[in-house]
């Protein structure tokens, strides 16, 4: 990954005179002195590469031809090494991301106090920071340290850079989706392996553990908590328990992605659990189904994710009119509530702004669903696509979907 290239597109969206701060995060305790898993901030890694808790980037912006990049980090500790390993060092730190000038935590305030004051143009000095998900307040270390520097600089403006970051990360490079594919790889073997041990009263959890091995047995991570719902509960759109059995005509509908080095797969599949599907559940996952290859052939630049669901929209409009679903006063949305296709990236649920246009190279899911709760009939099929020049590529096109392929499959592993 080109660490310097991206530091510099976000130099160059930077007005002069400011300080852009992004900070990696650190986790929060859970009990005692345990700590919850650390999951660094997406956008700090994007432009450093490093993954470590309690780091800070810095961009000095004066001019054109006049900027700066630091990085802060934590120093070694040689108690703690002993106990949770060793932090990494500032040669590491460098090698990986790029950058030249490494400091240590406790040099910030002093450091950035020393930039404005070397400078006599405090009203044009702005504290850029990430804080599109959290308003200003004193859990917010980039926020808290911008109030304190505005306490001794009233002058001391901030501005949110979380546009000018997302316009970046939404177009993804040749190395971005490369990651992007090997993860779907690993998403599809573990579905396939999910499917070749379903069989009547498996419970749910069991069969995600088939897909939770797979993803060990390839370093990867979950992009997010699988959900692996059988029956009813695949009408629950965050279903997560995952603690059912399946009855013998019972649908699986497992949402579920491999991570690869911080990059995300998103997909979902449905599949009966004894490996034929009902005449009911084939009218169903049809529908379902050409909706899906419809966001397909319509994806493209220039349309936004709106459009795209009000497509689909308008295709259920006609196809459940067609099998009585929209008598007595029902709508599209008391059979499918939420949209059908968001940015993916690093992360699952990638950044992005509402209404702008997808551009090449941009990652969205497409996953159209029907959920009829009364017939315990749950069914989304999401795929991946990759918006290109003249539409898009489907990056999870051998992952099986139609109902002859997941049959026949499905059979080679039934007695």
């Amino acid at each position: 990954m080109n660490y310097e290239l991206r530091r510099q597109k976000l130099m160059e969206l930077l007005p002069d005179y400011s300080i852009a701060v992004l900070y990696s995060g650190v986790a929060p305790y859970s009990i005692g002195d345990e700590k919850y898993p650390f999951k660094v901030e997406r956008s700090f890694h994007y432009f450093t590469g490093l993954t470590e808790e309690n780091m800070y980037l810095v961009l000095v912006k004066l001019s054109e031809e006049d900027s700066r990049v630091l990085l802060f980090i934590e120093p070694y500790d040689e108690t703690m090494a002993k106990w949770i390993g060793g932090r990494i060092l500032p040669q590491q730190a460098s090698e990986i991301s790029k950058i030249k000038n490494v400091c240590y935590v406790d040099e910030l305030e002093d450091t950035l106090f020393r930039y404005i004051n070397s400078y006599g143009k405090l009203q044009q000095f702005i504290l850029c920071g990430d804080l599109s998900k959290q308003e200003l307040s004193q859990q917010n270390k980039v926020a808290d340290l911008f109030n304190k520097l505005k306490g001794q600089m009233p002058d001391l403006s901030i501005m949110n850079i979380f546009h000018e970051i997302c316009s970046l990360r939404m177009n993804k490079d040749a190395e971005e989706i490369a990651l992007m594919r090997q993860a779907i790889a690993v998403t599809k073997e573990g579905i396939e392996t999910m499917m070749s041990y379903a069989h009547e009263n498996i419970w749910e959890n069991e069969l995600e553990a088939y897909f939770d091995f797979v993803l060990k047995c390839h370093q990867c991570d979950h992009a997010f908590a699988t959900i692996c719902a059988t029956g009813k509960n695949a009408t629950v759109l965050h279903y997560s328990e995952n603690n059912q059995y399946a009855k013998t005509d019972d649908l699986v509908l497992c949402d579920l992605g491999a991570a690869y080095k911080l990059y995300n797969a998103d997909i979902t599949r449905t599949f009966p659990v004894n490996g034929k599907f009902t005449e009911r559940q084939k009218q169903i996952y049809d529908i379902v189904l050409r909706a899906n290859k419809m966001v397909e052939q319509t994806a493209r630049p220039g349309l936004t994710t709106k459009q795209l669901n009000q497509k689909v929209i308008e295709f259920y409009e006609v196809e459940l009119k067609k099998i009585g679903l929209l008598e007595n006063g029902k709508t599209v949305r008391d059979y499918y509530w939420h949209g059908v296709s968001h940015m993916i990236g690093l992360e699952t649920h990638d950044i992005s702004m509402i209404d702008l246009p997808l551009q090449v190279g941009c990652v969205i899911s497409d996953e159209p669903g029907l959920y009829l709760e009364e017939e315990g009939i749950g069914i989304r099929i999401e795929d991946d696509l990759l918006i290109t020049e003249n539409g898009c590529e489907c990056l999870s096109k051998d992952i099986i979907k139609e109902i002859a392929d997941i049959e026949q499959f499905m059979s080679k592993y039934k007695q």
